[in-house]
């Protein structure tokens, strides 16, 4: 492990050190300041990382140059001090590195660090209007207060970030274009909330309460097309680097909390050149990571046992060691791929066709879960996961499936294929066609936009999932209806990898119509 004393906002050019020449460490060195310091301690900083260049120092001693440099930048004991120490923690170079021992100086000033953190190097992003619908993917983020009231705000397609210099206690995501976002965050008294979807609220209510780190990930189109990196900014001063995708950003163990705040989405066709090794103040980095053999890994002071998320693929950990196969955990029996540990969403091609199911819908991820039967222990596997709509009329309880039909008008000029009835006028179907029954007349909207339409209180899925519910699942099959925030499980739905036109009038998962894609 590599145990380094630095200044603060030098972390990352100091993680890239171990890896250059002297004279390109010198150099990066140089960047950090321009972005980090104000213009008379880049002065300073600059001549000082140019006079190594004509040395053999080593890197340390190289970093406690520019930190005693930079602490008394305007050659007086009146500045404000800009910058403050602590250790860099680089246990290799596949796990993110972190910083601890941090002493912040004694008369901060947060607004110029911030300021000056370097959340404009990407300024707007560089995700273009995607090419089908011609939408801005962007995502709307804002810090919340105890009581919900927004304190900060931006979006990811702006070069604005969102700050907050006491902290904030709830984090909210809004998004435009297709795709799903998920973030948690972790609390100074609470730890780490529920996964949560962009639109959704945590609401936690004690002030005191504050947001210290954060995980967030994109699924779907945008995930596609786009990185999600983001950055923040502590409330001693340290700046961390780029997070991606799902990884660890903030700090666990400590007193401090995030102040500032950048999301931004990155064209994966794009390289993203600012730094992202350093993500944490912490004695470990706390998340998962792709090792040497290209395999998932989880990092963290002690063995962790839970489930985690490598980007958006689901993993479970039990004493450090990720688990494979089949696993009966948390009342549910998974199977995790045997090469990779991640949890297998579709079981058909593993187990078959089963003669019974049951259909559990949580109303609040609208995800339907297919449940194959593990003997006596009763319907416990989660054999395959539908997207889905539903609406504030859908009802909770247990059902039957007792009817169903190939086609059928809906009202006025909507109509359904696939259904399957399991109460009243509440019907399992595919998305919506219109004027009459005809798979060549579907509303494209309604697939695209999945996430967002709501039902009159019918379970919608798109024509292929419809179809297999419908062909599979026998007369008399158990419906469960339930609204469950907690958890988006037992395995967490995928999202629309790939828009349609909007001129196109077939669902591109329609059995019937493969040969049209």
């Amino acid at each position: 492990m590599q145990l380094k004393r630095f200044s603060i906002v030098f972390a990352s050019a100091l993680m890239i050190s171990s890896s250059l020449p002297l004279d390109t460490f010198a150099a990066t060195i140089k960047r950090n300041v321009t972005t980090s310091v104000s213009p008379e301690a880049t002065e300073t900083a600059e001549s000082t990382t140019e006079a190594t260049e004509s040395t053999n120092g080593t890197t340390e001693s190289t970093a406690k140059t520019v930190e005693s440099t930079s602490a008394d930048n305007t050659g007086t004991n009146t500045a404000p001090d800009k910058v403050g120490t602590g250790d860099i923690s680089a246990p290799s170079d596949h796990i993110p590195s972190t910083v601890n021992n941090v002493t912040a100086p004694s008369n901060l000033d947060l607004d110029s660090v911030v300021a000056k953190a370097g959340f404009e190097k990407v300024g707007n992003g560089n995700t273009n209007p995607e090419p089908v619908l011609g939408e801005t993917q962007m995502v709307h983020y804002v810090l919340r207060n105890a009581s919900e009231q927004d304190i900060s705000a931006a979006e990811s397609n702006t070069s604005a970030y969102a700050y907050s210099k006491d902290g904030f206690n709830n984090l909210f995501l809004d998004h435009s274009g297709i795709g799903r976002y998920y973030f948690r965050t972790y609390n100074t008294k609470s730890g780490w909330s529920r996964w949560m979807n962009s639109k959704e609220n945590e609401n936690n209510t004690d002030p005191e309460d504050k947001v210290q780190a954060v995980q967030i990930r994109v699924k779907g189109y945008t995930g596609v097309r786009s990185d999600l990196y983001y950055k923040a900014v502590l409330s001693d001063g340290t700046v961390l680097d780029w997070a991606k995708n799902g990884q660890t950003l903030g700090t666990v163990g400590t007193d401090k909390y995030i102040v500032a705040l950048k999301l931004t989405l990155w064209d994966k066709q794009t390289a993203f050149s600012e730094p992202t090794k350093v993500l944490m103040e912490a004695p470990v980095y706390e998340g998962t990571y792709l090792d040497a053999d290209g395999q998932v890994q989880y990092s963290s002071a002690n063995a962790y046992t839970g489930w985690a998320f490598y980007n958006n693929d689901q993993y479970y950990f039990k004493d450090g060691a990720k688990q494979k196969g089949w696993q009966y955990i948390d009342g549910y029996k998974y199977y995790l791929d045997e090469n990779t540990g991640a949890v297998v969403k579709d079981l058909e091609p593993i187990m078959g066709l089963q003669s019974s199911y049951q259909i559990r819908f949580n109303k609040a991820s609208m995800t339907m879960h297919i449940m194959a039967k593990d003997g006596n222990n009763g319907y416990i596997i989660p054999y395959k996961t539908f997207m889905s709509t539903n609406g504030p009329a859908t009802p909770e309880g247990s059902f039957k499936t007792y009817v169903k039909y190939r086609w059928k008008i809906m009202h006025d000029n909507i109509y359904c294929q696939f259904l399957s009835r399991f109460k009243d006028g509440y019907i399992i179907h595919s998305l919506i066609y219109y004027d009459k029954g005809d798979p060549n007349k579907l509303d494209s909207a309604t697939y695209n936009y999945m996430d967002d339409a709501r039902s009159d209180g019918c379970l919608r899925l798109r024509a292929g999932d419809a179809a297999w519910v419908y062909y599979n699942t026998p007369m008399g099959t158990p419906v469960i209806v339930y609204t469950d925030y907690s958890t988006k499980g037992p395995v967490e739905k995928d999202a629309i990898e790939q828009p349609i036109p909007a001129s196109q009038t077939f669902d591109p998962t329609d059995p019937l119509m493969q040969g049209n894609n």
